[in-house]
């Protein structure tokens, strides 16, 4: 899952929203899975995210926590991993939310609550 550092105006999300979601993520991925991964910037330094805002692109370094399963397991976990997704846009104020599944991307559009 690609993890925001801005929100859907190209905001800076303040450190401790950036933190929560992380780790939530992070808490996730750990429990659903039998190993996660997280890339902080550590590996590929200046993993960016690009997308466009009113009248130009935002670029925003963003982060990966990720997993390796087998396909049962995803099928398995599945729903509450778009839950999961849903909630980060929710956090993040984002509009969607991307996930790479098998090299191809999915994203999660934002549920919105009344």
């Amino acid at each position: 899952m690609i993890l925001p550092s801005r929100d859907r105006r190209g905001r800076r999300l303040t450190a401790k929203t950036r933190r929560v979601i992380r780790e939530v993520v992070a808490d996730w991925f750990g429990h659903a899975f039998p190993a996660s991964t997280e890339d902080r910037m550590q590996i590929r330094t200046r993993l960016r995210g690009r997308w466009g805002a009113g009248a130009g692109v935002t670029v925003e370094e963003v982060e990966e926590v990720w997993a390796y399963c087998t396909a049962v397991d995803f099928r398995k976990h599945k729903p509450e991993l778009v839950r999961l997704a849903e909630w980060v846009a929710q956090e993040g104020d984002q509009e969607a939310v991307a996930g790479l599944i098998d090299g191809g991307m999915e994203l999660v559009v934002r549920k919105e609550t009344s």
